[in-house]
C-alpha cells in the first residue's frame, strides 16, 4: 500500500508547495498528513499544480489549502493561511463568501461570481478589490460535500479601468453647448465627477479672477481644508502638490495660455496611488481643462456641434437614400425570380433552376444586408422609434421559431420552443428581428445538440431567453459581443461570413423598446441570451403582421450551413484533371462545381479544411481551389498543411477572397498560394486562371520527371563494372544526349588523343567522381 507523505502531497520546487509541506497539518483539524481521505488527497493533487490561481477548503471549518498562483491574492494573510479555516483568513469579507461555500455544502451546487467587489484587509490596510470565481463541490466517497475547489482570478484592474475610463469617455462627452462662462463649464464637469466618488471622493475647481486670484467655482464631496497658498501656488502655473497623502492640488492648463486655475481631487483611500491612478486623475484634469478651453471658445464650439449636427443627419439620409437606391434593383431582382420560380420552375432545366434559386437566396441576403444596415444608422442616430400595437406576444415568438423548424432538423438540432404570455403593445416587427437574429445567430454557432427559445411575462416585463448548446463566447469577450461590426475571433461556427451587427442590432433594437439584451456563456458549453422589454398588457385583440417576407431574408442564409457532404468526383478518364474544391457556402460550392465540371474536369467538393486536407492525402488532387474564409481552420491554414505534405507540396493552390486589395493578395501569395482570386471574378478569367496553373503543373512535373530518368540511367551506369558504360552514363546525364551520341564522343576523344577508347572512359569517370567529392 502506497504511503503517503507531505512531500508526497505537496512536491512542488516553489515557495508555496516547501510552505505546505512544513506545515504542521497533525496539530490542526485535518490531522496527519497520512490519515487524509483518498478524495483530499485527488483534490490536492488537482490543485497544487495548476498554473489558475486555485484554493481547496476542506471540511467543516473550511481548512484552506492553495497553490502558488494563489499566494499572491493573500498578500500579508501568507503564509499564516496555509491551514487555516476560511472564516479566520478572511474575517472582512466572510459576510460575502460565506453564505456562498455553505450553498456549496447544502446543495452541492457550484456558484460562480463575477466582477464581485471585496474589500480585503491585505496589506495593513482595507483594499476595494474585484474578482470572479467559481465555487465547486468537492464529493466524499457516501455523496456528502467534503470540501470546495476555488477558482478564482483578480479582475481589478480591469473592473478598475473600464470605470475610469467610462468616467473619462463621460467627461470627454461633456456637452457645455449650454455653458456661457467657464464656471459653468467647472460646474457642469464637478457634477459628472461627483458620480465616481469611489475614485474622486473629493473634487474641487479653482478659476483665476481678474486679480489672478483663484476663487472656488464649484465642488463635490467633502475633504480637509486645503492651504490658500498651495491652490494659489499650483494655479499661477507650478507643479501639482499632494496634501496629506489623501488630496492632490493639479493645474487646469490653459494650452499655451497658461492656466485657467486649479483642480483638487481627493483619492480613494481604499486605493494605492499607483501608476495608473495617476495617470486617470491628469487625465480628468485635462478632461475639466478642455471643457474650461472649450467653453472660452464657445462660439467655435457652438458651429463645431452644429456641423456635427449635421453631419449625422446627413449621414443618416444618405443611408436612408441609399437603402432606397438598393431596394430599387433587388425589388426587379427579385420580384422576376420570384415569379420564375413560383410559376415556371418546371420549365427551367435543373441547372438554370437552381441557379436560379442561388440568385434568389442571394438578393434575400442582399436585401436583409441592406435592411440592417438602415436599422443600424437609425440606431445611431437615434431614430428607431417604435410603433405598439396589441400583440399575442407568445404566438409572435413561436412563428417566429417556427419558420427555423425545417432548417435546425436539416442541421440535426434539436429546436425547444416554450412560450407563454397575453397580448401586450408591442412593436411586432422590432420583436420579430430580435427573435429571429437571435435564433439565426444560435443555428450559425451550434454544431450539435439543441437551440431552446423561452418567453416568459412576469409583471409588467417580458423576457426572451435563447440558449444553445453551440461553441460558447470566451469570457474576455463576453463584454464586446454586442458592439456593431465586432466578431469573435477564435470560434468556430457553421460559416466564417458576417459583418458583426447582427448583435449589436438586437442590442439596439431592445433598448428602442425599453428593455436591454445581456449574455451568459462557457466556452464550449453554449450561450444563452435574454433579452428583458416592459410591457404593458393591452385588452384588445391582437393584430397579426404577416412576417414571411422578413422571415425569408434570414432562412435563405440559414439554408447554407446544412453540413457539406463530400462531392466526390466521377471515375477519372484519360487525360483528366482533378480539382478539390473548398467552399462553406453552399450556393457559391454548387456554382463553382458547375462551372469547373463544365470545362471537363473531375470535382470533388467539400466544405471545410480538415475534410479538404483528408481528402487531398487520399486521392492527390491536381490543383486546390479553396475559400480562404472557413468555418473552423481557414484557407491559409489549409495552404500551410498543403506545403508541408512532401506528396501534396507540389499542388497549385489557387484562393478565392471577399476582401479586395493587394495587401490582401500579397498576403495570400507570400504564405505559398499560386494565385489569388477576389470575389465577385468572372468566371472566364477565374477558369483561364486555373488552365494556366494546371499546365504549368503539369509542365513543371514532366520536367521533374525527365530529371528523374536522367538521374536514373547514371546511377545504371555507375553501377555497370564497365568503365566504358559508366562514362557513357555520365556524358548522357551530363551533356543530354542519347547514348549513340555519347559513345561517339568518347570515340572522337580516342582517336583525336591516339588514346585507347577504354582509358578515355576511365578518365571521364575518375573526374566525375572527383567533382563529386
Amino acid at each position: 500500500m502506497v504511503e503517503w507523505s507531505a512531500r508526497r502531497l505537496f512536491p512542488g520546487d516553489d515557495l508555496t508547495s516547501a510552505a505546505h509541506r512544513a506545515h504542521d497539518w497533525a496539530a490542526g483539524p485535518l490531522g496527519p498528513v497520512e490519515s487524509w481521505p483518498v478524495e483530499l488527497r485527488a483534490a490536492i493533487r488537482t490543485v497544487m499544480p495548476s498554473s489558475v490561481p486555485m484554493l481547496l477548503w476542506w471540511g467543516p471549518r473550511l481548512v484552506q489549502i492553495f497553490n502558488h498562483a494563489y499566494t499572491p491574492v493573500l498578500g500579508a494573510k501568507y503564509p499564516g493561511a496555509i491551514g487555516q479555516p476560511g472564516g479566520e483568513c478572511w474575517p472582512e469579507v466572510w459576510e460575502e463568501l460565506g453564505p456562498r461555500a455553505d450553498q456549496v455544502f447544502a446543495e452541492g451546487v457550484s456558484t460562480y461570481s463575477e466582477n464581485q467587489l471585496l474589500f480585503l484587509h491585505r496589506h495593513g490596510h482595507l483594499e476595494e478589490t474585484y474578482w470572479t470565481f467559481s465555487y465547486s463541490p468537492v464529493h466524499a466517497e457516501d455523496g456528502t460535500v467534503a470540501g470546495v475547489f476555488v477558482a478564482t482570478t483578480d479582475v481589478t484592474p480591469r473592473v478598475l479601468g473600464e470605470r475610469r475610463l467610462e468616467t473619462l469617455r463621460q467627461l470627454g462627452t461633456l456637452s457645455i453647448a449650454e455653458a456661457d462662462t467657464a464656471a459653468d463649464a467647472c460646474r457642469a464637469a464637478v457634477k459628472l465627477l461627483s458620480a465616481s466618488a469611489a475614485d474622486l471622493p473629493r473634487v474641487e475647481a479653482y478659476l483665476r479672477g481678474g486679480d489672478g486670484e483663484p476663487v472656488l467655482v464649484a465642488a463635490a464631496g467633502e475633504g480637509p481644508d486645503v492651504p490658500a497658498d498651495v491652490v494659489r501656488r499650483v494655479a499661477a502655473g507650478g507643479e501639482s502638490e499632494m496634501i496629506g497623502g489623501g488630496t492632490l492640488v493639479l493645474p487646469l492648463a490653459a494650452g499655451v495660455r497658461g492656466t485657467h486655475g486649479a483642480l483638487v481631487v481627493g483619492l480613494s483611500p481604499f486605493r494605492s496611488f499607483d501608476q495608473s491612478y495617476a495617470s486617470f486623475v491628469d487625465l480628468v484634469t485635462a478632461g475639466v481643462a478642455t471643457a474650461v478651453d472649450d467653453t472660452v471658445a464657445y462660439g467655435a464650439e457652438r458651429a463645431r456641434a452644429t456641423a456635427l449636427a449635421e453631419l449625422d443627419a446627413a449621414k443618416t439620409r444618405f443611408f436612408q437614400n441609399i437603402s432606397h437606391e438598393f431596394r430599387t434593383p433587388l425589388t426587379l431582382l427579385l420580384a422576376p425570380l420570384g415569379t420564375l420560380l413560383e410559376h415556371h420552375a418546371d420549365a427551367l432545366p435543373a441547372g438554370q433552376r437552381e441557379a436560379v434559386s442561388a440568385a434568389h437566396r442571394a438578393a434575400l441576403r442582399l436585401r436583409r444586408l441592406v435592411d440592417t444596415l438602415l436599422d443600424v444608422a437609425r440606431a445611431g442616430a437615434d431614430h428607431l422609434r417604435p410603433r405598439l400595437e396589441p400583440t399575442d406576444i407568445a404566438a409572435l415568438t413561436a412563428d417566429c421559431a417556427a419558420m427555423f423548424r425545417a432548417t435546425a432538423e436539416s442541421l440535426g438540432l434539436d429546436l425547444e420552443v416554450d412560450v407563454e404570455g397575453g397580448t401586450v403593445w408591442l412593436d411586432q416587427e422590432m420583436w420579430a428581428r430580435i427573435v429571429l437574429n437571435l435564433l439565426s445567430n444560435a443555428l450559425k454557432f451550434t454544431t450539435e445538440g439543441s437551440v431552446r427559445v423561452t418567453v416568459r411575462t412576469t409583471g409588467d416585463s417580458c423576457v426572451l431567453t435563447v440558449a444553445d448548446t453551440g461553441v460558447g463566447i470566451p469570457d474576455a469577450e463576453q463584454q464586446r459581443v454586442f458592439e456593431r461590426f465586432h466578431q469573435v475571433d477564435g470560434v468556430t461556427g457553421r460559416s466564417r461570413e458576417g459583418v458583426g451587427i447582427g448583435l449589436s442590432l438586437v442590442s439596439d433594437l431592445a433598448a428602442a423598446l425599453g428593455g436591454g439584451v445581456t449574455v451568459r456563456s462557457a466556452l464550449g458549453e453554449g450561450s444563452t441570451f435574454t433579452v428583458t422589454v416592459p410591457l404593458a398588457t393591452s385588452e384588445e385583440a391582437a393584430r397579426h403582421t404577416t412576417l414571411d417576407d422578413l422571415g425569408a431574408t434570414f432562412l435563405g442564409e440559414a439554408r447554407q450551413w446544412a453540413p457539406a457532404a463530400v462531392v466526390e468526383p466521377p471515375a477519372a478518364g484519360a487525360g483528366e484533371r482533378h480539382i478539390l474544391l473548398v467552399e462553406d457556402n453552399a450556393d457559391m460550392r454548387d456554382y463553382l462545381v458547375r462551372l469547373l465540371t463544365a470545362q471537363r474536369w473531375r470535382v470533388a467538393a467539400v466544405g471545410d479544411a480538415e475534410t479538404a486536407l483528408k481528402h487531398a492525402r487520399t486521392s492527390r488532387p491536381d490543383l486546390v481551389l479553396s475559400d480562404v474564409m472557413l468555418p473552423g481552420r481557414d484557407g491559409v491554414a489549409l495552404l500551410g498543411d498543403l506545403r508541408a505534405d512532401p506528396v501534396l507540396v507540389r499542388v497549385p493552390v489557387v484562393l478565392l477572397t471577399a476582401r479586395a486589395g493587394t495587401e490582401s493578395a500579397v498576403e495570400g501569395l507570400r504564405n505559398g498560394a499560386d494565385d489569388y482570386v477576389v470575389k465577385p471574378f468572372h468566371p472566364t478569367e477565374l477558369i483561364a486562371r486555373i488552365r494556366v496553373h494546371l499546365e504549368l503543373s503539369s509542365f513543371r512535373e514532366a520536367l521533374l520527371a525527365e530529371g528523374e530518368r536522367e538521374a536514373s540511367t547514371l546511377r545504371e551506369a555507375l553501377a555497370s563494372r564497365s568503365t566504358t558504360s559508366q562514362a557513357v552514363g555520365i556524358l548522357m546525364a551530363v551533356q543530354r544526349c542519347d547514348a549513340d551520341t555519347a559513345f561517339k564522343k568518347i570515340t572522337e576523344l580516342s582517336q583525336r588523343r591516339n588514346v585507347k577508347a577504354r582509358e578515355i572512359a576511365a578518365e571521364i569517370v575518375a573526374r566525375f567522381l572527383d567533382d563529386l567529392d
